[in-house]
């Protein structure tokens, strides 16, 4: 058997000293550049949240997608003039029903839907860009869906 000698334990308190400081040091390393990295993504975010949001407006699908919805929703208002006024003069005409006012009612409030619809889509930081020519940019419900 071999004997220990004390340089033998000093030679083991100095390896055990160096490994302890290496680790310390890698492990503050790693969170250092863990929080260098966490700061760069929180100070470039606004930047990043900017572009992205440019690019989502400006790819090709997004431009064909709100041009379809807004004349969509932009006809389907239109229709709903047509029904209004056709539900109008029958409630008004003489012999009409509660039923023929519920039904104007009812066409009334579903026009005010589609209008709350196109002025939310018209408003989206997606879609305001696109409004195609012609379309307005917000409806008053009661000039198009009467009162």
């Amino acid at each position: 058997m071999t004997r220990i000698s004390r340089r033998d334990v000093g030679d083991a308190a100095t390896g055990f000293s160096l490994s302890a400081v290496a680790i310390t040091l890698s492990v503050l390393f790693v969170c250092g550049l863990a929080a260098l990295l966490w700061w760069l993504g929180v100070f470039t975010s606004g930047i990043k949240g900017a572009g992205d949001v440019t690019r989502d407006q400006n790819d090709a699908k997004n431009r064909e997608h709100w041009s379809a919805t807004f004349n969509s929703e932009f006809q389907q208002i239109q229709a709903d003039q047509g029904v209004i006024a056709n539900l109008e003069h029958t409630a008004t005409s003489a012999g009409a029903t509660v039923q023929d006012h519920d039904n104007l009612t009812g066409a009334q409030n579903n026009c005010r839907q589609d209008v709350a619809q196109y002025n939310a889509d018209a408003s989206s930081t997606l879609g305001a860009p696109w409004l195609p020519e012609g379309l307005p940019t917000q409806i008053n419900a009661d000039n198009y869906c009467g009162s």
